[in-house]
């Protein structure tokens, strides 16, 4: 289950993963030449959003939550 459930996660979290990259090649100017720089408004913010939510959805139940 925590295989799928990863999955899962890191596939709905390239949803707000493209806003992002949009929205950060529209503040770096929305250059139609592309650059090497590019990569850190577009590709950054969409596959750092994927590898958080895998890693979220591999988390297994109950980790981070005390019972008090």
């Amino acid at each position: 289950m925590g295989v799928g459930r990863a999955l899962l996660f890191g596939s709905l979290a390239a949803i707000p993963g493209m806003i992002l990259a949009v929205i950060g090649w529209a503040i770096s100017g929305a250059q139609d030449d592309w650059s090497d720089k590019n990569w850190i408004f577009c590709y950054l913010p969409f596959f750092g959003c994927i590898a958080a939510g895998f890693f979220a959805g591999l988390r297994s139940e109950g980790v981070g939550y005390e019972e008090g």
